[in-house]
């Protein structure tokens, strides 16, 4: 009878030692925290099932046939767990590696850029096979959502992009562009070509910094659900700063029709060193808002039902936001709406 090895692994958030765990077969048997504070909220107090779920999140998205042969050509395995692992589950957006024990790199020193953007270039041009010759250990290639993404490093910062109809680029962009000239804090979005089915976004998170998507972190929370109410009472408790930024992205999505805030599309950013909690991430991932939204029409029902609790800061912030969006023709149905609520 063949005996099924039993491989343990250690788990860093920015070069420190915060978990074990075992793995046989694929299979996470076992996840020992060692430093709670410095561990995303999901798995702070996790077994092994709970953990494997975010392990799990961490692999390339295998749903379209270029993902699932990338994934074959770099790593020689289409299974979740194992591409997490054999990729050292690193990420742009945060801090976190894993190595099996006695082995061990420097998150800095584990993707070089020329090495990420062959990826990249793969999974957003090209058609060639040949990346088993680059032996790369990291494609961290984002695919989650409904659009191909990917990170390049380019201009000196590391860059999302993503494949998208064009309606969803000028969007994405415009609202980008609203939001940042009244001094909101946003994402940044750039075109890419002339043909804007391309965008880029700039990385957010600073160095020694971690994103963490609301998904995880509501478990920091007494009270986890995902109702409305209970996500706002949650984001309120971190204090003023955390409540009016919140509010400041419910009100953008309700003038501009975003649908799309799952909880994976908004968090925050804590310290890798302390594990504290920063900020609210940035406004992002707008664009299956306004006309890209999967109707394609707009409407001001959204904006109608936020007004109904709106206090006066709601309104201040409504007057300021419609006064730059009445700059952008593209957005007159937005600007439209937002002038029938200050009359």
């Amino acid at each position: 009878m063949k005996v099924k090895i039993v491989t343990r692994y250690i788990l860093y958030n920015n070069d420190v030692q915060v978990a074990v765990f075992s793995v046989r077969s694929s299979v996470i048997t076992e996840f020992v925290p060692q430093k709670p504070e410095l561990l995303p909220k999901q798995i702070c107090h996790a077994a092994a099932d709970g953990f494997t779920s975010w392990l799990r999140e961490r692999a390339i998205d295998l749903n379209s046939v270029r993902h699932r042969n990338l994934m074959k050509e770099l790593t020689g395995s289409r299974d979740r767990t194992t591409i997490a692992l054999r990729t050292h589950m690193f990420s742009i957006s945060d801090t976190f590696t894993c190595f099996e024990e006695g082995r061990f790199t420097p998150r800095l020193q584990l993707c070089r850029p020329e090495d990420q953007n062959a990826v990249s270039d793969y999974i957003l041009v090209s058609s060639d096979t040949s990346l088993r010759n680059i032996r790369i250990c990291t494609p961290n290639a984002s695919t989650d959502g409904s659009f191909t993404k990917t990170w390049k490093y380019e201009d000196g910062d590391w860059w999302l992009y993503k494949l998208q109809p064009s309606a969803a680029t000028r969007i994405e962009v415009g609202i980008s562009r609203v939001l940042h000239a009244i001094g909101w804090d946003t994402a940044e979005y750039c075109y890419v070509g002339k043909f804007l089915h391309r965008v880029r976004t700039r990385n957010f998170v600073q160095p020694e910094e971690f994103f963490e998507p609301y998904a995880s972190f509501r478990f920091f929370f007494e009270d986890p659900g995902d109702d409305d109410d209970v996500i706002c009472r949650n984001i309120a408790s971190l204090g003023t700063e955390f409540e009016e930024a919140w509010k400041r992205i419910l009100l953008s999505d309700a003038v501009f029709l975003n649908t799309d805030r799952h909880m994976r599309n908004f968090g925050v950013i804590r310290s890798s060193r302390t594990g504290t909690v920063l900020r609210l991430a940035p406004n992002f991932d707008n664009n299956q808002a306004y006309l890209a939204n999967p109707g394609g029409t707009y409407s001001d029902g959204m904006l109608k039902l936020y007004m109904k609790q709106a206090d006066d800061r709601d309104y201040q912030n409504l007057k300021l936001l419609a006064d730059e969006v009445k700059k952008h023709p593209y957005l007159k149905y937005a600007s439209e709406a937002c002038r029938a609520f200050l009359k």
